[in-house]
């Protein structure tokens, strides 16, 4: 069995001056423990719903050791937006982070003055005593709530992050969310639009374009219902067009791929204040300013570019990438500069007026090897594509962004298990160091905003009777 071994690994990053090119990792394994956590999502008959009293939808928060037990239960330190939507989505539970558990434990406290430890990986699902609701909110910033704690939770549950103080626009989200938008305009998904930065061969922006933007925009003009998309790709593929169209257009369904910007190191306050911003086509980064004058509506935004939805305190590419390889020390830089945040651009969005749905990107880069089979060539997308059309777009009932993410989530899992029998690979550290980039990449996708956040469709939507709830 021979398996494609890369020289060079070109990642989504963009610095301002050059898109890194890395050397193939030097700290590779030779054996990798699959961690309990990595668990198929269980699909319930209804588990889109989150309404459902054995799904259910929960908070978690930082605990906190000032605060009693009864008041830890019903989340009285919480701000005032997030204590109005746990009582519009009542009974919701309330479990607690602590910084000395373990990320795949919560506490959850309760108002006569119980409390329990509960396990993530394998929880009673649902809103009642001892369960963990299958759709959960993580109220907190990444420092305050690790982002370990998300991925951890990302493959077993529908989870979500909302990090917005009441001055940032919280209150905006949370009445949007609480009212289902019915008191705003509200973008169009059956007008999605479709961006890619397409820099051409060798780069990884060539591979975003075709196996994630092409494949959507071609199932979109192949749909009835969304054969209004837009796709800018090429010489289109500027921030001024991005901007533009978002205006003129008001989709309820946006993807972007491109590189993320990252730079320049040398100032930390512009690489914070640019973060994860899409690259376009003539490698400028797009200003917080051109989402001026656009009203999301309640849109989702999947963004597939190198810290897109924020960064971490240190990259977990690091343990396979020494800091002496090329492309190292830059992996170790962004994370020193960045440290632990949410990007300035799902924020502005999720605080807006009229705030943005959700926001769906990476924490971390991309790399070009792993959008690929390293066997047979074949693109690696396909789970994704189901997710963002076929699970998002296309079942009777509205489908909830978590809901419809969840099979994406649970890749990392089975990249993780591409463990060969005895005999079957001469190269059993390439293929362990494929299977721990492309976990990695599938695990630090996130969702910014609530998970039961949904598409609208405006005007009446066609019936598809054949469409089983699962999806097709």
């Amino acid at each position: 069995m021979k398996i494609d071994r890369p020289a060079d690994l070109r990642i989504n990053a963009w610095d301002g001056k050059e898109a890194p090119v890395l050397d193939f990792p030097a700290n590779v394994g030779a054996s990798i423990e699959i961690a309990k956590a990595y668990l198929s999502p269980p699909y319930l008959p209804k588990s889109w719903d989150w309404r459902a009293k054995n799904v259910g939808w929960g908070l978690i928060l930082r605990d906190d050791a000032n605060r009693t037990i009864e008041e830890k239960a019903v989340g009285a330190d919480a701000p005032d937006p997030i204590r109005r939507l746990l009582a519009a989505r009542a009974p919701a539970p309330i479990l607690r982070y602590q910084p000395n558990k373990p990320s795949g434990q919560l506490i959850r406290y309760y108002a006569d003055g119980k409390q329990e430890i509960l396990s993530t990986a394998a929880a009673r699902r649902g809103i009642g005593e001892g369960a963990i609701p299958q759709y959960l909110l993580i109220y907190g910033s990444p420092t305050e709530i690790p982002w370990a704690v998300q991925y951890s939770l990302n493959l077993s549950a529908f989870v979500g992050r909302l990090d917005l103080t009441v001055e940032e626009g919280l209150g905006n989200y949370v009445e949007a969310l609480i009212s289902g938008w019915s008191h705003l305009p509200r973008g169009d998904a059956g007008k999605p639009l479709v961006w890619s930065a397409d820099w051409g061969r060798p780069d990884v922006t060539f591979l975003l374009s075709k196996l994630i933007a092409k494949a959507l925009a071609d199932r979109f003009a192949n749909d009835d219902e969304t054969s209004q998309y837009s796709w800018l790709t090429g010489a289109d593929a500027t921030c001024g067009a991005l901007g533009d169209a978002l205006r003129a257009q008001s989709p309820g369904f946006i993807c972007t791929t491109s590189h993320g910007m990252t730079g320049p190191l040398s100032d930390p306050s512009a690489t914070i204040a640019t973060l994860g911003s899409p690259v376009d086509s003539g490698r400028q980064a797009l200003p917080l300013d051109q989402m001026n004058g656009w009203h999301s509506g309640g849109a989702i935004w999947y963004s597939h570019a190198c810290c897109s939805a924020g960064s971490d305190r240190q990259s977990r590419y690091a343990n396979l990438i020494g800091p002496e390889q090329r492309g190292g020390a830059l992996l170790r830089r962004i994370a020193e500069v960045a440290g632990a945040r949410i990007a300035p651009l799902p924020r502005k969005l999720l605080g807006a007026e009229n705030p943005l749905g959700a926001f769906v990107g990476r924490v971390e880069p991309t790399f070009d090897w792993t959008l690929r089979d390293p066997i047979t060539k074949q693109g690696t997308t396909d789970a994704l594509i189901g997710c963002l059309y076929d699970r998002l777009f296309t079942i009777e009932h509205p489908a909830p962004i978590g809901w419809a993410l969840a099979e994406a989530f649970a890749e990392a899992g089975n990249f993780l298990g591409l463990v060969p029998a005895p005999g079957e690979t001469d190269d059993r550290a390439t293929l362990d160091a494929y299977r721990q980039l492309a976990a990695i990449d599938r695990q630090n996708l996130v969702i910014i905003g609530d998970p039961t956040v949904t598409l609208h469709f405006a005007g009446e939507r066609a019936h598809r009777a054949d469409i089983p709830m699962g999806g097709r």
